[in-house]
């Protein structure tokens, strides 16, 4: 057997390095190939990555440096015989893992839980840890409400304004500057999570690069709204509007393929791929995801419903992982907030069309014979579209697709869920 290298591998095509959170296995502790090695934060997921052979680890690199693509990490030696000579040899030294520079790494789920229990990120960070993950946030808000019952003062590290250090700035945005001469006193400056600076590259790009129009359609969801109680009870998760909205999208694939493309890469034609590959948008306090509905044309409302509720509990502890993100090829965003009326979304680059849905209103009609009136609930749903691959025909006919199954739920739950 021989010496195996492990170097950061592309875990994505939107970052030039990752936070290596930390290693599943000791310095010296034997690694099995497949099993879990290390954790890695992306600009907007947690990523966990796999030995790629058996073997005793030498640990190179510690716990919360950023970490370029073909960087080495590690070395996996087949016996303690190699690994004992490679620690005594004058290299060794040089391969050392070097502390990381600047204190602990705050990762995006960490920072979120501290704004949401009101604790400074100067508390989080004179914690004697590498990296701060959500655990350990819990872990300092518990210490502190201990102390706080104690009658113990607690007294707050006093620290500079930190920076979030990035390896390559995201184009068009600079770094966060020093309070400016004119700011007036108890100015603060904070720092873009790298959620946030991801989110900012793409709709920056998208607004850059894709020539959008906007349309959107009048749904009646009363009938909807109401078989969705129905539904839920026999798919075992909840059916709501959006479960609902994200069947009918996925059942048009067929019908409006054109609105699931993507121009190539040299803007001489369209690339379309099978199956619809849904991308959905959460955002329940620890940053916007777009998880993604794989395959959801050939997934049943059961199971469909089952996938968005577990992207929901996932949402919360803001732990997705690349692949969970990755390969969208059309984007349902939800806008389902009490009051909001229409909301127009973001194309995404590579993308052709991006749906919106926004909340019900409950509006009047009079009946259709003409004798009365009664309550309905009704919802705008929105598409913006590519006008380099699309036309307002093609979108309408999605949208009024998906109109007319929404009005008519049953036929989305099939024979069975």
């Amino acid at each position: 057997m021989t010496v195996t290298e492990y170097r950061m591998p592309k875990v994505n095509t939107n970052d030039a390095a990752y936070t290596l959170l930390g290693w599943l296995v000791e310095d010296g502790g034997k690694v099995a190939e497949g099993e879990p090695l290390l954790e890695v934060e992306t600009s907007k997921a947690v990523e966990e990555l796999a030995a790629p052979a058996d073997g005793l680890l030498e640990l190179l690199v510690p716990a919360g440096r950023e970490c370029a693509p073909g960087e080495l990490l590690a070395r996996l030696h087949p016996d303690p015989a190699s690994l004992d000579a490679a620690r005594r040899s004058p290299a060794a030294a040089a391969d050392a893992p070097a502390p990381a520079a600047g204190g602990p790494v705050l990762t995006a789920p960490a920072r979120a839980r501290l704004a949401e229990l009101g604790i400074p990120e100067s508390a989080a960070l004179a914690l004697d840890v590498p990296v701060v993950r959500r655990a350990e946030v819990d872990l300092l808000a518990a210490r502190l409400a201990a102390a706080e019952q104690a009658a113990e003062p607690v007294v707050e590290p006093v620290a500079e304004p930190v920076v979030e250090p990035v390896a390559e700035p995201v184009v068009g945005q600079a770094r966060p500057e020093a309070p400016a001469p004119q700011d007036p006193p108890g100015t603060v400056l904070t720092p873009l999570t790298r959620n946030q600076r991801a989110v900012a590259a793409t709709v920056t790009a998208s607004h850059r690069e894709v020539p959008t129009a906007f349309t959107a359609v009048d749904v009646d969801v009363t009938d909807a709204l109401a078989a969705g109680r129905e539904l839920a009870a026999a798919a075992g998760s909840l059916v709501g509007l959006a479960e609902l909205t994200a069947a009918a999208l996925a059942a048009r694939r067929a019908a409006d393929p054109a609105c699931f493309a993507a121009l190539t890469a040299d803007g001489t034609g369209t690339r379309l791929v099978p199956g619809a590959h849904i991308g959905v948008t959460f955002d329940l306090g620890a940053g916007l995801f777009v998880p993604v509905l794989h395959d959801a044309d050939r997934s049943s409302l059961g199971e469909l419903s089952r996938t968005m509720m577990g992207h929901r509990m996932t949402a919360l502890r803001g732990t997705f992982r690349d692949r969970d993100l990755q390969g969208a090829n059309i984007t349902l965003t939800l806008h389902t907030d009490p009051g909001v009326a229409l909301a127009l979304p973001v194309v995404f680059p590579g993308q052709a069309c991006a749906l919106s849905l926004a909340a019900p209103r409950t509006v009047v009609l009079p009946d259709p014979d003409g004798t009365g009136f009664r309550a309905r609930s009704l919802v705008h749903l929105g598409a913006a579209f590519d006008h380099r691959l699309l036309n307002g025909r093609q979108v309408v006919s999605l949208l009024t697709g998906m109109k007319a199954l929404l009005e008519a739920p049953h036929r989305l739950a099939g024979d069975s869920l």
